[in-house]
Order: C-alpha cells, then sequence, then structure tokens
C-alpha cells in the first residue's frame, strides 16, 4: 500500500521501500516488544490478588478510582498522536489545495509535453533547427490538435537556464537578482501557452540566428530593472561585466508575468530568446488539443517517428502531470500522514470505546446503586459521556502542545497558510472531539440501561 503512494514511480531517493529481512526483521522484533510491554502491566496485576478478598466476593471501589491510570495514559497518547497526525494531513491538504489555486500565468489545460534531444543524437544545430520545425508543422496536422510550438526550458518542470546581464550606461538596482532565467522560444509560443503580450511584439520567422539579437521580457524583469521606463527598444548584454565585442540584445515585447520553475514562487524576472538564438539545449515542445492531450499520445509518437525513427520522445506527459509531479512530495507527505492519521484513530476509537466498555462493565454495581437511589438513565448517559470527552479533552490538549511544537519541522513545505494555522487545528480538534463521543455513545447507552435491582443482586 505505500508503494502505491508514490507518484510516477517515484525516486527512491524520496520514498525508499524495501521489503527486505531487515524490515520484515525489525517489524516482528517491535511487534513482540509491544506485545510483552504492554502486555505485562495486566499481567503482574493479575498476580497481585487479594484472594481472601476475592473468595468473598471481590473488592469493589466506586468512582473515578475504579479505571486503570495506565489505560487511560495510553489513551491520552493514542488521541494526542492521532491529533499531531491528522492537523499535519490537514496541513499539506491545504497546502496542495493552495497550490492548485496558483495562477501560473498560461492556460495549462489540454496540453501534451515532451522532450527530444536530437544534438545528443548526432544532429548539428542546423539540422536541429531544422528539425523542430519541421516536427512543429507535422504535429500540427495531427486531428485534434490546435497548435504545437516548443521552448528550451519547459515550463514548471523544475528546471531553469539563466544568465547574469548588463546593461549599458545602467547600474542595475542592488535589490536585482545577479542571475536572470532565460529561455529560448518558438515564434508562436507565447500565443499557443496563451501568455498574452502586453507591449511591443512577438518573435516572427526573421528573428533568425544571424538576424538582430532580440529579447521579449516579463513583466517583472521589466519592473526590477526599468521601474516605470518603456522597456521597449532597451538593450542589454550578457554577462556581469560590459565588454566590447558582447552583442546586444533589443527588448521588443513584454509579456506578461507568467511561472517558470515551479508555483511556489513569484514569477521572477525572465527573459524570453528567439530559439534560433538561443541554439543550445534540448526542445520541449507543447502541443495544444482540442481534448484530452492523453488521448494523442499515441499520435504524436508516431509523428516523431515519421521524421526519424532512431529519435526518442523523452518524457511524455500531461501538464496537469508535469505540475503535479513539481509537488509530489506535498502529495507524498499528505497521504502518508493521512495513512497513519487514519490508522492511528482508528485504533484510538477501538481503544477508547474498550476502555469506557471495560468502566461501564467494572462499575455495574455503582451504577446500579446510583440508579437505585433515583439517578436518571440521561444522568448515567451524561456521566459516561464526559468521563471519556475528559480523556479526549485531555488527549487533544496534549496533542495540540506537540503538533505546535513541532510545525516548524514543516514550515519549508507549506505554501500559502501558516503551519499553526488555526482554521485546521480547529477543524481537526473538533473533529476528533466527535469521533471521541460516538466512540464512547455505546458504552455510555449500555450503562444507562443498567437495571438497578439485578446490577445489586449480581453484586
Amino acid at each position: 500500500m505505500l508503494v502505491g503512494l508514490r507518484q510516477f514511480g517515484g525516486s527512491p531517493a524520496v520514498l525508499n521501500l524495501p521489503l527486505d529481512g531487515r524490515v520484515l526483521g525489525f517489524t516482528v522484533a517491535v511487534t513482540a516488544a509491544t506485545a510483552l510491554l504492554f502486555g505485562l502491566a495486566p499481567a503482574l496485576r493479575a498476580t497481585r490478588l487479594n484472594l481472601t478478598a476475592e473468595f468473598q466476593g471481590g473488592t469493589r471501589q466506586l468512582g473515578a478510582g475504579a479505571r486503570s491510570r495506565l489505560s487511560q495514559s495510553l489513551m491520552v497518547l493514542q488521541i494526542a498522536l492521532s491529533l499531531v497526525l491528522l492537523v499535519s494531513t490537514g496541513l499539506f491538504v491545504r497546502t496542495l489545495r493552495n497550490l492548485q489555486n496558483v495562477d501560473p500565468g498560461f492556460n495549462t489545460h489540454q496540453l501534451a509535453l515532451f522532450r527530444i534531444d536530437a544534438v545528443s543524437a548526432g544532429y548539428s544545430k542546423e539540422q536541429f533547427a531544422d528539425l523542430q520545425a519541421r516536427l512543429q508543422t507535422r504535429l500540427e496536422s495531427i486531428p485534434g490538435v490546435r497548435s504545437a510550438t516548443f521552448s528550451r526550458v519547459a515550463l514548471l518542470s523544475g528546471t531553469r537556464s539563466n544568465r547574469s546581464i548588463t546593461v549599458p550606461g545602467r547600474t542595475l538596482p542592488s535589490e536585482a537578482p545577479t542571475n536572470f532565467n532565460i529561455n529560448g522560444l518558438a515564434p508562436n509560443f507565447l500565443a499557443a501557452m496563451e501568455i498574452p503580450l502586453m507591449l511591443g511584439r512577438g518573435f516572427t520567422d526573421h528573428d533568425t540566428a544571424v538576424g538582430p539579437k532580440v529579447a521579449i521580457v516579463n513583466q517583472a524583469f521589466a519592473q526590477r530593472i526599468f521601474g516605470d521606463e518603456n522597456p521597449l527598444g532597451r538593450r542589454f548584454t550578457f554577462g556581469s561585466t560590459p565588454t566590447a565585442n558582447a552583442a546586444e540584445i533589443e527588448i521588443v515585447g513584454v509579456a506578461r508575468d507568467a511561472k517558470y520553475t515551479g508555483l511556489r514562487e513569484a514569477a521572477p524576472p525572465t527573459i524570453y530568446l528567439p530559439a534560433t538564438q538561443m541554439p543550445e539545449g534540448v526542445a520541449n515542445y507543447a502541443v495544444r488539443t482540442s481534448g484530452n492531450p492523453a488521448a494523442l499520445f499515441f499520435a504524436i509518437r508516431a509523428a516523431v517517428k515519421d521524421l526519424d525513427p532512431t529519435l526518442p520522445v523523452l518524457n511524455l506527459r500531461t501538464q496537469e502531470e508535469q505540475i503535479a509531479r513539481i509537488s509530489s512530495e506535498e502529495r507524498l507527505f499528505a497521504r502518508l500522514s493521512g495513512f497513519f492519521g487514519f490508522v492511528t484513530l482508528s485504533l484510538a476509537c477501538v481503544g477508547l470505546y474498550g476502555l469506557m466498555s471495560f468502566l461501564v462493565l467494572n462499575r455495574t454495581g455503582e451504577i446500579g446503586l446510583r440508579m437505585a437511589l433515583g439517578a436518571l438513565p440521561s444522568q448515567v448517559l451524561r456521566m459516561i459521556l464526559r468521563e471519556s470527552l475528559a480523556l479526549a479533552g485531555l488527549g487533544v490538549a496534549v496533542g495540540l502542545l506537540a503538533a505546535y511544537g513541532g510545525s516548524r519541522f514543516i514550515q519549508s513545505m507549506l505554501f500559502g497558510l501558516s503551519p499553526t494555522d488555526p482554521l485546521t487545528y480547529g477543524f481537526v480538534t473538533l473533529f476528533l472531539i466527535v469521533i471521541a463521543m460516538l466512540a464512547s455513545l455505546l458504552p455510555a447507552r449500555r450503562a444507562a440501561q443498567v437495571e438497578p435491582m439485578t446490577a445489586l443482586r449480581s453484586e
């Protein structure tokens, strides 16, 4: 079951679950130690019986003193642990929801993604440029494809390419990053990804490797470097220090901000170049479809094979799958904490039910005496529920302190909320209290139905 929690065949570095002799041996040892340790206390208690009292009818303690302090302590510990794990689950689930609600700056729906590495396959840079254009045309001829495009770096892939820049005659602001994200785009990339241009023009087929060097920047770049000034027509060069032979690049357009590496960070200052003027790297294709993109995976592979049967299609997936991959760690921890939280909560419910049933059985004479003296069934019901809720309340209090103390360990994995989020803590607390009350309801009702005379006669 735990192996099944891994997303997309997860890396062993993320979740390594070998079912080998060490794991099985450790499990058997812990199981045996637990059975011995927690079976020892009642076994020792059984050896300290007062034989005289037992043969005379046994000893009777009335009220709270009849309860096992060890059982109570274990019950409180179980509830506290359940709360810690359920709080973690709630925080991770809300983090995933917040990430899903982030606007990436482009349309992520109906997109199929894949990568080709023609240079590693033996293509020259000139052949690579020709292959990209022919493959784009071939992909657009597939029925159900609205557009096809490519870039050097796939958006939201967890990877980046960056370089330092120099703006002639201008000192960069001190808060500006030393390296800026760059990406090489096909002429139709912004339109296909539905990233609107805010100023200027997009790339055209005339922006070739031998033509004037041009760039489109995003709003974050324009604001960071030029403030309120118009960036169109401004020039910059790559490199941290100006050089005489450095090619100047003219800014011809400003695009709306879009996420680059992941969803967590704000859209970084980004420079877009024509793919022909950034020949190094691979081609990451994005195919916009009119329906389910996964339904065209076979046709996409066939299109690549038509052009070159030896060229592999790498990492074919949908954009939604790509986004899920970059948040796979959060999903993993949400599922793990949810799984163990459910198991622990189930044990706590069974334990609370068993404990209250045992207490009701032990206190049959006391309950019969109370009812013989005039106590109503509803009063007995409330008494048992009150005592079980007192245990649950103590467990919740301990769990809240533990969750608050350990919240700093997961702070870096959360997004859009505090590790001490009051809504999550409040919901989990209320949920545990309700579950504890339901687990105690049947023993409480059984106590309320005790027949006074039958109980006193049996005592």
